[in-house]
């Protein structure tokens, strides 16, 4: 079994749905990328970066926020930084013009290795940067980022989005205690030729999300990573089987994000994301679990229910109880939330 399947399997053991979005943390930390971990207050984003920091030890630094303005007093820390960084929390920063300009700063400090950016306010040089970084983010902080000019001149085809739908039935105040050997550096993984079945498999789910340029760049680079974390110097057919899962949360971003212009007016179904988020996690949903997670009335639950009446509907005469629609459990199989691991 690959390493990473069995460390899946063991926090899935005791953080349901866990395990997967703690994965895809290890392999974008391995392959030196930026991700941007995107779920719901209460889903495990800071639990899986939390499990991940321990799992790295010293070779990761965790802050609970970073502010555009804080960046500019860390410089020299970053500079020639070869670890991994992790972002709690980017709710932190309540001017949405500075939050984007951090994860958009952020994006290209990974992607190019250096950044310089200069305004009236404050400088920041950065050069030889080698880390990679994770930022956790609520939903209701997407529509900002998706709108705005830099999403896709900076964002979009430098960062991993990946859209956790797993909300703990019983959630747990410790974080699992896994451990993973990290492996050799990815520059020691020889790949071979991108080609075949089992590639352009993982091409098209990255054109999800990538232009297919920045495809031949991600996707090598994380098989590498998932090569290394097993231990292994040569990919094979199990790291591909394994990606292939694990970026199944990729085409959620189509489904949930409408846009009205080619580059242009964009926005974000918040309502729609929550709705799956609360279907994924249910076998039962009711309508109390609903005003419970999301702190609001019966009749407000009703109505927001009723925005997305592509997504779910009422469970026979019952309407207390809610189901997904045919459409949303072909997005939910799409994103690999009945896949048994």
């Amino acid at each position: 079994m690959h390493r990473l399947h069995r460390l899946i399997k063991q926090v899935n053991a005791s953080h349901k749905g866990l395990g997967q979005l703690v994965a895809f943390n290890l392999i974008a930390a391995k392959a030196k990328k930026c991700i941007l971990n995107v779920a719901p207050a209460g889903c495990g984003k800071s639990a899986a970066t939390n499990v991940v920091h321990r799992i790295l030890g010293g070779q990761a630094t965790r802050y609970g926020s970073i502010t555009l303005a804080g960046l500019h007093f860390l410089q020299a820390q970053f500079k020639g930084f070869t670890g991994h960084i992790i972002v709690d929390d980017l709710a932190a920063e309540k001017s949405v013009w500075a939050r984007v300009a951090t994860v958009s700063t952020f994006a290209h400090l990974c992607y190019s290795h250096s950044v310089s950016k200069f305004t009236q306010n404050l400088q920041i040089q950065i050069e030889g940067f080698d880390g990679s970084i994770a930022l956790n983010i609520q939903p209701v902080l997407m529509q900002s980022l998706i709108d705005s000019d830099d999403w896709v001149s900076m964002v979009r085809d430098k960062v991993i989005r990946y859209y956790h739908l797993i909300r703990p039935f019983r959630p747990q105040t410790k974080i699992p205690n896994v451990t993973i050997d990290y492996g050799p550096p990815i520059h020691e993984v020889h790949i071979g030729k991108f080609h075949g079945k089992l590639y352009w498999t993982l091409f098209a789910k990255g054109l999800l999300q990538w232009s297919a340029a920045r495809c031949n760049e991600h996707i090598p680079d994380l098989l590498r990573a998932c090569t290394a974390l097993d231990g292994r110097t040569e990919v094979d057919v199990t790291d591909y089987h394994l990606l292939d899962q694990l970026m199944s949360p990729f085409g959620l971003e189509i489904a949930l994000v409408d846009t009205y212009g080619f580059e242009s007016a964009r926005t974000f179904n918040q309502n729609a994301y929550y709705m799956l988020v609360e279907l994924a996690s249910f076998k039962k949903l009711s309508l109390a679990t609903l005003m419970t997670d999301y702190k609001v009335s019966e009749s407000t639950a009703r109505r927001l229910i009723g925005t997305v009446p592509e997504w779910c509907i009422p469970e026979g005469n019952d309407s207390k109880l809610i189901k997904p629609t045919d459409h949303a459990k072909k997005i939910l199989e799409q994103a690999g939330i009945f896949y048994k691991w």
